[in-house]
């Protein structure tokens, strides 16, 4: 079976957030998540892309690995994540967080169509206001 880096392993490593497809793997730079799918790791990898080229300009940033700071990646995908289901529920809270990222994205193509329809706009504000968790 092959492994696929899982585009929001972030969230997942933490152990915060859940998903049906990830798997916990050890890596050479400590753990890590894996997807166990074909299907669902090139959508979740459409959908952080997404998410990232609204919310870079929100956040001052340019997408390069060498002067990117890493909690806007964190930030990014906590908070678009919790953004997306703060719209599928249609709540004003935010959620705290995210049981199923695979089940999250499937809900979010059934209500909006399609990757490229899902409104990662609105999320903006979810992903900038996401406050990082102190270790």
């Amino acid at each position: 079976m092959e492994e696929y880096k899982c585009p929001f392993s972030n969230t997942l490593v933490t152990n915060q957030f859940g998903c049906a497809k990830g798997k916990q793997v050890a890596r050479r730079g400590g753990p890590d998540v894996a997807c166990t799918s074909a299907e669902a790791h090139p959508r979740c990898g459409k959908l952080f892309q997404q998410m990232k080229e609204v919310a870079l300009p929100a956040f001052g940033v340019e997408d390069d690995l060498l002067s990117m700071p890493h909690s806007v990646l964190v930030k990014i995908q906590h908070g678009g994540l919790l953004g997306l289901q703060r719209l599928l529920d249609e709540g004003p809270a935010v959620p705290a967080a995210v049981d199923n990222i695979h089940g999250l994205v499937d809900r979010a193509m059934a209500r909006y169509g399609s990757l490229e329809s899902i409104p990662c706009q609105a999320l903006v504000e979810d992903m900038t206001s996401h406050k990082l968790k102190r270790r």
